[in-house]
């Protein structure tokens, strides 16, 4: 699926494609370049479902966490972790939470093994528009 987004206010038609994925054991994976917007799409996504937390970046806490309902959410920026480093710690941490990571790559986790998996990747086409590709969402 592809979702032209031409300013931040209509970040709201992807967040309302994710629809009833927001579940525990669904993790999205945000790819994009530095500066494509996956927080301020994670802000959008989590404010649509109710979270009235404050939603901040964790580019140098690595995992925030909040909590809807009954549900616990992880939003996770692996930047500036290494694959050598324990993924194990995150891994357990995802377990029955809904998730969303930015920089997957950087931990060595099978996703699929774990999560129903929600890909996103983020297109940058100028300074208040983007594409965004979204796989796992039936």
């Amino acid at each position: 699926m592809r979702i032209e987004v031409n300013n931040i206010e209509e970040l709201n038609k992807v967040s309302s494609f994710i629809g009833n994925k927001f579940n525990p054991n669904t993790c999205i994976i945000l790819d994009g370049p530095m500066g494509a917007g996956k927080t301020t799409f994670t802000k959008n996504l989590l404010k649509n479902y109710g979270t009235t937390a404050l939603i901040t970046s964790p580019t140098f806490t690595i995992m925030n966490q909040y909590f809807l309902n009954e549900i616990k959410i992880n939003h996770i920026d692996a930047y500036r972790l290494t694959f050598e480093e324990d993924s194990q710690m995150y891994l357990e941490e995802m377990i029955n939470s809904f998730n969303i990571v930015e920089w997957s790559q950087n931990l060595d986790i099978n996703y699929e093994m774990y999560f129903e998996v929600i890909k996103i990747k983020i297109e940058i086409v100028d300074e208040e528009k983007r594409i965004f590709y979204i796989e796992g969402v039936n």
